[in-house]
């Protein structure tokens, strides 16, 4: 083992005389800096200092020393940024209706439209209206249980990006149904358990319906952020590939 030594598990690594060190690939970056964040905050006192973070200055730098575009570097920062706006969550257990926007720096021009409606179409997985609205261009999509809007606008040198959902027609269909029935068959089967009659299967009732309702409200919640993460994909996408083909009008071009 001239050219190799042993690493901390035993296992006999390169020691690099004269071979090509191992490049990594993206997937194995993320995974490999996931990791060292994990073991660093498991060790005693290994590190910088808890909460220390990084500017978004210091992340440029690593992505350069990383082979990475800073630009791409911003463009997450933005998208991890985006807000989303939520509403009527008090009594379906989550947010039925939600609002994210940003802005883009760049316009996009009308040969980039039937790309950037593609991708929003392969991600809510529908093919959806397309219409103008004041120079607005916005896709629609209404499955009969709540609509999904996208909008794209260009102008001033910048591209806005709006995508909006209201599912409360969803959340109260499954609230509607399975509150009622689940409560009646609940009532009779545990009724039937511990041979509960007359008055006492009222109270019996309106306890299963209380939990029921609990339930439910926990069902909504997990298929309400189903729909939050579905919405932010969409911005994700959309944000990646504006940032792709959107560009400056003449004369504010850097440099122009």
């Amino acid at each position: 083992m001239d050219d190799e030594a042993a690493d901390a598990s035993g296992a006999a690594v390169p020691a690099g005389r004269g071979r090509p060190e191992r490049r990594f690939g993206d997937p194995e970056i993320a995974q490999i800096l996931q990791k060292a964040a994990e073991l660093q905050e498991r060790s005693p006192g290994g590190g910088p200092e808890p909460g220390r973070g990084l500017t978004l200055e210091e992340l440029r730098q690593v992505a350069r020393e990383a082979g990475i575009d800073p630009a791409f570097v911003d463009l997450a920062a933005r998208t991890l940024e985006t807000p989303v706006a939520r509403r009527g969550d008090t009594v379906a257990g989550g947010p039925t209706r939600w609002h994210l926007s940003t802005t883009i720096d760049g316009e996009i021009a009308e040969r980039d439209l039937e790309g950037l409606l593609q991708v929003i179409r392969s991600t809510l997985h529908a093919k959806g209206d397309v219409g103008e609205v004041w120079g607005r261009v916005e896709w629609s999509h209404d499955d009969g249980l709540g609509p999904t809007i996208v909008g794209l606008s260009s102008r001033d040198g910048s591209t806005q990006i709006d995508v909006s959902s209201v599912r409360s027609s969803e959340a109260g269909l499954i609230h509607g149904m399975i509150i009622p029935f689940g409560s009646l068959l609940g009532t009779a089967a545990l009724a039937d358990v511990v041979g509960v009659s007359g008055s006492g299967t009222i109270f019996l009732m309106v306890a299963m319906a209380g939990l029921v309702y609990a339930g439910t409200r926990f069902a909504w919640g997990l298929r309400s952020r189903w729909w939050e993460r579905r919405l932010r994909s969409v911005m994700e996408r959309l944000t990646a590939t504006v940032h792709d083909v959107a560009r400056l009008p003449p004369g504010e071009e850097p440099g122009g």
